[in-house]
This record gives C-alpha cells, sequence and structure tokens, in this order.
C-alpha cells in the first residue's frame, strides 16, 4: 500500500514537472552544464597567473555566479533528493570558487603532500643547466649524483606545479578535494599522520595544533579498505531500513505534518513532543547513515584500485593513494566531544567536515574590513570565523531546500537553524565563562588564521 501510494506520488510529481518544463517554467539540467561548471574553474586554475590567470580567475568567477544564479532560479530535477542536489551543488561551487579565485592565491597558498620521485621532481632548468655545463655523458652521473641526494625522504610538499601534465592532476586534486587530507589545510579533526611523514613535512601545515601518532599502532592498509567495506555494507542496509521506515510514515512523504506514526511508533500519537522527536531522530540518521555510505566509496575507489594497480596510479597522480592516512572516518566519536564541549565538540569533532576550509577561508576577507582594534582582538576574529562559517553553510543547504520541486522554507528552515549554531556556540561558551571560540569546532578559526 505505502509503495503504491509513494509511486503514485512520484508519478505525479513528474508530470507536474514535465509540464512546467513545456510550459517553459522551468529548464530541465543538461550534461554540458555540468561539465562546463566543473571544467571552466579547471582550466583556471591550469593556466598560471603570469600567463594571463590573473584575468582568467577573476573572469571564470563571474562566469560562475551567473550560471550558478541562472541555475538556482530556472533549473529543477527530481534527481538528486528531488532537486536538492541542483542547489547546493552550484552553491558550494561558488564559495569553493571563491576561496580558490579571491581569498586565496594558489600559487602561493597551497601544497600537497607527494611521493618523493626525484627523478620525476627534478625540475627541467636544472636539467638544462647541467648540460651546459658539463657534457652528455658526465651529465648522466651528475644527474645521478643530484637524484640520489633528493632520496632522503619518502614524501614532499609540492606546492603549484611547473610543467603542463603535473599541473593538470594537481589543480584537479585541489579543485575536486573536499576535506583535504594530503594538502596543507588538512585539518588534525581528521587524525594523526604516521610519525615518520609527520617529521618528513611539520614545516608545511597551516594549522599548528597537530597531532602524531607511533607507526606502529597505525591502521594498515588492508584494515583501512576493510573497514571501509565494512562501513558501506553496514550503511546500505541501515539506508534501506530507513527507507522503508520513512515510506510508511505520512509525513515523510509530504503529505501532513499532523500524521500519525506507523506501527511500531503509533504509541507516541498521544505525545505531539515524542512525534516531533522521533521523527527528527529518523531524518538526522537519514542524513548521516547516507553520508556514511557516500563517503565510503571513496577509499574503496581510489585506495583499492591503487593497491591493484599501483604502477599506473603512481603514474596518473603525485599524491600517495594508497596510504590509509588519506582516508579518516567521515565522523569522529559523539559522546565525547558533545558531553565534554557541547556543541561546539558536537560540529566540530564529530560531524563531517565536507566543507570545512571553504566555509572558514572568507572569514580572512571579512576580518581585513574591520578596523584595525577589531582585527587585534581575538575573540572578535574568532567569533567572525564562527558566524561566517555558520551562515555560508545555511546559505549552501538553503539553496539546496530552495531548488527541491516542492514547498520549503529555505530561509527560516536551514539558514535559520545553521546560522542559529554560531550564535548558541557563542553563547554557550559565554554561559560556560570561557572564550567561545576556544572550543573545538573554532579550531575552524585557528586553522584559517595560521593562513592568514
Amino acid at each position: 500500500m505505502a509503495h503504491d501510494f509513494s509511486r503514485n506520488l512520484s508519478l505525479k510529481n513528474e508530470f507536474e514537472l514535465d509540464s512546467l518544463l513545456q510550459q517553459g517554467t522551468f529548464k530541465p539540467v543538461f550534461l554540458y552544464q555540468v561539465i562546463l561548471f566543473n571544467c571552466l574553474p579547471w582550466v583556471a586554475l591550469v593556466i598560471p597567473k603570469h600567463h594571463g590567470g590573473q584575468y582568467l580567475r577573476p573572469l571564470v568567477f563571474g562566469l560562475g555566479v551567473a550560471f550558478a544564479l541562472e541555475l538556482l532560479r530556472n533549473h529543477r530535477a527530481l534527481l538528486g533528493g528531488n532537486g536538492y542536489l541542483i542547489g547546493l551543488i552550484a552553491a558550494w561551487w561558488l564559495v569553493w570558487a571563491a576561496t580558490l579565485f579571491l581569498f586565496s592565491d594558489v600559487e602561493r597558498d597551497f601544497q600537497r603532500i607527494e611521493r618523493n620521485d626525484p627523478v620525476r621532481n627534478l625540475k627541467l632548468a636544472e636539467i638544462d643547466e647541467l648540460s651546459k655545463q658539463i657534457g652528455e655523458t658526465d651529465n648522466r652521473i651528475s644527474m645521478s649524483d643530484k637524484v640520489n641526494s633528493n632520496q632522503h625522504a619518502q614524501f614532499r610538499w609540492q606546492s603549484y606545479p611547473s610543467t603542463f601534465l603535473h599541473r593538470v592532476e594537481w589543480c584537479a586534486g585541489l579543485l575536486f578535494n573536499l576535506r583535504g587530507p594530503e594538502w596543507n589545510w588538512r585539518a588534525s579533526r581528521f587524525g594523526p599522520l604516521p610519525q615518520t611523514v609527520y617529521a618528513q613535512l611539520k614545516s608545511g601545515f597551516l594549522s599548528n595544533n597537530y597531532s602524531v601518532e607511533e607507526d606502529e599502532s597505525y591502521i594498515s592498509t588492508k584494515d583501512c579498505l576493510r573497514n571501509a567495506f565494512r562501513t558501506f555494507l553496514i550503511s546500505y542496509m541501515t539506508l534501506d531500513i530507513l527507507k522503508v521506515v520513512m515510506m510508511r510514515d505520512p509525513y515523510f512523504r509530504g503529505i501532513t505534518a499532523d500524521a500519525i506514526p506507523p506501527f511500531p511508533f503509533i504509541f507516541l500519537a498521544s505525545i505531539p513532543l515524542g512525534i516531533r522527536f522521533y521523527r527528527c531522530f529518523i531524518s538526522c540518521m537519514g542524513v548521516y547513515v547516507a553520508l556514511n555510505y557516500v563517503t565510503s566509496l571513496n577509499p574503496i575507489f581510489f585506495l583499492g584500485l591503487s593497491l591493484a594497480y599501483p604502477n599506473a596510479s603512481r603514474r596518473l597522480t603525485g599524491a600517495p593513494l594508497d596510504e590509509p592516512w588519506l582516508y579518516a572516518e567521515s565522523f569522529g566519536p559523539f559522546i565525547a566531544p558533545t558531553l565534554e564541549q557541547g556543541l561546539a565538540g558536537t560540529w566540530g569533532r564529530w560531524w563531517h567536515q565536507l566543507f570545512r576550509y571553504g566555509f572558514t577561508s572568507p572569514g580572512r576577507w571579512v576580518i581585513s574590513l574591520y578596523p584595525i582594534s577589531w582585527r587585534k582582538s581575538a575573540a572578535v576574529k574568532r567569533a567572525t570565523y564562527l558566524i561566517v562559517a555558520f551562515a555560508l553553510s545555511g546559505i549552501v543547504h538553503a539553496c539546496g531546500s530552495y531548488t527541491q520541486f516542492t514547498n520549503t522554507k529555505p530561509l527560516s528552515g536551514p539558514f535559520l537553524f545553521f546560522i542559529s549554531q554560531s550564535v548558541a556556540i557563542i553563547v554557550e561558551g559565554v554561559l560556560q565563562d570561557r572564550d567561545p571560540p576556544n572550543a573545538s569546532f573554532t579550531s575552524y578559526a585557528a586553522m584559517v588564521k595560521t593562513h592568514s
């Protein structure tokens, strides 16, 4: 019965959307739009500043703003959470493009952890210089000595590459990366690095609050891959169960908020607060499990393929895709951070950090507009990072809500929820008689502060 009703509701939405598309009220989303939205920023990053990149990047960002606004206003689809992903992706790409093109200098600020392959990394200019000084035979020996002298470290920092092919994959890694586990803006929240890796890279991190772990106790590659498969299967089955529960509840089909919950939750019918808690819990669990399900594909795909085809992996990218420390858990521990640090710990140490760096980087620009006296106040700066980060999070989620093919309340719903979290964290810190940004979540601020 519930299955038939859901199918009828789905067919009804498809008919309504098709009708609106034919009338010209909305437009569909085409594949070429998705490709352009992803590839234009990539091209702008690949072209160096001294070759016109300083003009191309602002232009691409302006085109991205216009394209995203047109997408938000005129395009709808039923795929992706009833159209939710259209607004979410469009808004996030604007935030991330602004971070890379406006609030940062890509060629100066960003570095990636790469395997130290001396032959690959030897600069062409150095080879040319050696060739001029000595003959071809002696040159081979000199190059060999130079290569051997660079083999003291397994990993190194790679800034904006000088060669084209290296720059293409380096920029792709930067643009399509969310959490940055192999970048110098990697947050300590994602777990410690092995001691040997940290010792080689210590001076390059943007955040100073790093921890290290003895190599003997670090998770192995096989264990990392095994854990990813376990998370994938558990999340898949849990998500299927949650879907069945939601399908049986008229509330989750958008019929009425006053509907009585299905069995076995029918006993909550006389407890309105209990009904609300049950539905909020099911909704939150659905988001949590779905994110775990999707993010578990990252190690399964990249780590699995790099182990199956190690030579191909190393030829395609300098990033150490076969290292387990690249694949931290999406969510941290829940009980300890929540009980010890409240909302700050919940958002900063438990919840996923997929958009963390993009949400915090614009805070530096906002602070640069303050009077000098305000800029000298640590409390003002850290509170600014909080408010800006949660405001951007609210905007991104509100845009997703706006493009859904149903009646939503983007401003009074997701935006108000997220912006209120920053205020609540500040108030929570004041009530606990401590500087609110010293809480774990606002290590956001510490990370971006060291970067600036």
